[in-house]
């Protein structure tokens, strides 16, 4: 995997920095000093967004450039035989969310089976302390290391204790945790208005005219929906029905785009 990286940080210009077992050392020796948020991050939904904002005010507090740390791909895709994950976005989205957040580094760890074996204490000496976190930021339910022994609340035991710890609560909506778990259900259920306000926005995915949906996208379940579609700065209501899940038909007027478009998902109208 390039590492992209440098110790100059450029103005609203977030760094991508991805990160295997093979270019650890180097990423660690080029690594800025920061206020780490650490998650999955898959929808970066409004609970994913609290943690970002409570990292990103330690960066201000403390001086530090605001790092994120995820993973890809999925780990139950590499520790699961034959598992597919729904994902909700590809990482291309998740960088342009985390980048309007405010985010200065995106550290993207490749997870494999032998990162799965790394014992909690020693995963974040090498991945977080060693890239440079001085305040680590995480939700509450946020787990690390082999087999998910380490837990939010218990980072501090294995970190310095000259290194801020902050636990990020559960955030709720109607009752429920804001979850991307709970985000992939109302997808399969159609639930769109309620997806809107756990994301603070519409869902939405990238249709190539050619080719289909992108990759690592989730579609709602099948049906027919009104839909937004975003190109070249130009919105267009639409029709789309979903046919399975990856085949979409869309009714607009096709010579408007001839390439990736944005679907905004807005309602399910019909079966």
């Amino acid at each position: 995997m390039m590492v992209t990286t440098t110790k100059k940080m450029e103005e609203s210009q977030m760094k991508v920095i991805y990160v295997n077992e093979a270019n650890l050392g180097d990423v660690q020796a080029e690594a800025l000093d920061v206020a780490m948020a650490l998650g999955y991050f898959d929808g970066v939904h409004l609970g994913h967004q609290e943690v970002v904002k409570a990292a990103k005010q330690q960066a201000l507090k403390q001086q530090l450039s605001l790092a994120v740390l995820s993973f890809f791909p999925h780990p139950k895709s590499v520790l699961i035989p034959g598992f597919e994950v729904a994902y909700l976005e590809p990482i291309e989205q998740k960088i342009e969310k985390l980048e309007r957040l405010g985010v200065d580094i995106f550290y993207v760890v490749e997870f494999t089976k032998e990162l799965a074996k790394i014992e909690a204490a020693d995963f974040m000496q090498q991945y977080v302390i060693g890239l440079g976190a001085k305040e680590i930021i995480c939700g509450f339910d946020y787990t690390y290391g082999a087999k998910a022994s380490g837990k939010a609340k218990a980072i501090q035991q294995h970190v310095p204790m000259s290194i801020g710890v902050t636990v990020v609560e559960e955030l709720k909506w109607q009752g429920q945790k804001i979850s991307s778990t709970l985000i992939r259900k109302y997808l399969r259920e159609c639930r769109l208005q309620e997806i809107r306000s756990l994301l603070g926005d519409y869902y939405k995915t990238k249709y190539c005219c050619k080719n289909g949906i992108l990759p690592n996208y989730s579609l709602p379940n099948i049906g027919k929906y009104k839909i937004l579609i975003e190109k070249d700065g130009a919105i267009s209501e639409a029709i789309a029905r979903v046919k399975s899940k990856k085949k979409i038909l869309l009714e607009y007027d096709n010579s408007a785009f001839d390439s990736v478009l944005t679907i905004k998902w807005l309602e399910k109208i019909g079966s």
